[in-house]
């Protein structure tokens, strides 16, 4: 079935997806960092899912399995793609890696080669060319080389805004498996159709939440789903300590982050010829974690 806007244009939809319940939220940051010290392939910025968290991915699944997609985007990051695997196989379809989507703030250096996924998500289609390879990451913020600011991660977000508005993503039904910070990307699909958005209307993603979006080359854009409450499939779940997430309950001050916001917004989004390749590399530093979340103080 091919959507059609208001106005008579054909829509894209777009389901995005928080992963579900973090193995590192579960057992305590410090045990986790203190594991990841020991043993040396693990990387904090790059845990599992908790065993509550597979099961809410599996519910995810079957959750969307009736639902018609014509892609899965994915983020790099471990959680994302476990996350991602049960509704490839409930639907059929591969799994596009891409960077676009990643965590916010982070080191991507840190992540490992994608040839290193293949042998546990064979789903992965390694021949999809991103939409970004990377992150801009040099000199970010001026003091942590290697690691994407802030305001570049913004900046991400309404690049991928403008390119689900495509002529690629018409009349196209996508999944996004990502991480709690791209309701930032909420708010730039909402930039561009009404002018101006803040990161606090953008609302939250729950672990596992849908937020459901129809957009239209002309700019209109329609919420058909919120991603804050999962209740509908995951009743009969325990509560994890992943909780919903939006900018109003980070640990940086929104009235900071909203500045933030403006910023990128005047600067547009992130040009590809500033992203570079990358070369995994080990980061040791304890600091490493989700700056936004306050889970992962």
């Amino acid at each position: 079935m091919v959507h059609r806007s208001f106005v008579g244009g054909i829509m894209a939809t777009v389901l995005l997806i928080r992963h579900a319940d973090r193995y590192d939220y579960a057992v305590a940051q410090a045990a986790w960092k203190k594991r990841c010290a020991e043993v040396g392939p693990l990387r904090p910025s790059d845990p599992p899912l908790s065993a509550l968290g597979h099961r809410q991915a599996r519910a995810l699944a079957a959750h969307l399995s009736s639902r018609r997609l014509d892609a899965i985007f994915v983020s790099p990051y471990l959680r994302a793609l476990q996350t991602a695997q049960p509704l490839a196989h409930a639907t059929g379809l591969p799994l596009l890696v891409d960077p676009t989507f990643s965590e916010a703030h982070q080191y991507p250096r840190e992540l490992p080669p994608l040839a290193q996924r293949l042998p546990y998500f064979p789903e992965i289609d390694e021949t999809y060319a991103p939409m970004l390879p990377s992150v801009v990451t040099e000199g970010a913020d001026g003091v942590e080389p290697h690691r994407e600011s802030r305001l570049e991660h913004m900046r991400r977000m309404i690049f991928a805004a403008r390119r689900l508005r495509g002529p690629r993503f018409a009349g196209k039904t996508v999944a996004i498996v990502t991480h709690a910070a791209s309701v930032g990307l909420i708010a730039a699909l909402r930039a561009e159709a009404e002018g101006g958005a803040t990161l606090e209307a953008a609302g939250k993603l729950a672990p596992c939440g849908v937020y459901e979006l129809r957009l239209a080359p002309d700019g209109t854009l329609a919420v058909e789903g919120r991603g804050d409450d999962t209740s509908s499939y995951t009743s009969g779940l325990p509560v994890g300590p992943t909780s919903a997430w939006g900018f109003a309950s980070s640990k940086e001050p929104l009235e900071s982050s909203e500045r933030t916001w403006q910023e990128a917004l005047r600067l547009g989004p992130t040009d590809p010829a500033d992203v570079r390749p990358v070369s995994p590399v080990r980061v040791d530093d304890e600091e490493v974690g989700d700056v936004y979340e306050p889970e992962s103080v």
